[in-house]
């Protein structure tokens, strides 16, 4: 018994000493942790279907899984935010990180805000935290082959293609994976 009392205890204190992605900012942009007031501009996101195209089988689509989203906040999932208005137009993750050495990175953006450079402005400061801050050596991308304007902007970032992994698994679903990958 008291052995599980000090596990839900350390639990409890890994819960509340959770960290927050730091904020950075950019020239246009301000790249800071998950907000409740982003939740309406996620769900436009997530529900426009040039977006969904790439996301997986089933992204979330309802405010009750947005809201568990910016309580899932991390030190390594921002919000991309206009630096004028604090308007939500898209997010960077880190979502996997093995051995302090490798990361994966992904980043998805509300489709009015494509072409306009703001993905590349958004990834290339959060690569540039994954050397100075995190202090990884090696990040990587695995991103639906048929996603032309993803591969794109990851190869305009210095990120080499390593494989094409035919029939492979990407976000709960089955595609051609185009495996990038690049030193930080």
């Amino acid at each position: 018994m008291i052995d599980y009392l000090f596990n839900v205890t350390e639990r409890l204190e890994l819960i509340m000493t959770k960290k927050e992605a730091p904020k950075i900012q950019t020239e246009r942009l301000v790249l800071r942790p998950r907000a409740e007031k982003d939740i309406p501009n996620m769900i436009k996101m997530f529900n426009n279907d040039e977006v969904r195209e790439f996301l997986g089988i089933n992204p979330p689509r309802d405010e009750h899984s947005m809201l568990e989203m910016v309580r899932n906040r991390t030190e390594t999932k921002w919000t991309v935010a206009l630096k004028d208005t604090d308007e939500f137009i898209g997010d960077v993750m880190i979502p996997e990180i093995a051995e302090g050495y490798l990361g994966e990175i992904g980043y998805r953006f509300m489709r009015e805000h494509w072409g306009g450079g703001f993905a590349y402005e958004a990834v290339s400061a959060v690569i540039e935290h994954c050397k100075s801050t995190l202090h990884l050596k090696r990040l990587f991308a695995t991103i639906d082959n048929k996603n032309m304007k993803s591969k794109k902007l990851i190869e305009k970032l210095g990120f080499t293609l390593v494989a094409v992994l035919p029939e492979s698994h990407l976000h709960g679903r089955v595609a051609d994976v185009a495996y990038y990958s690049r030193l930080v």
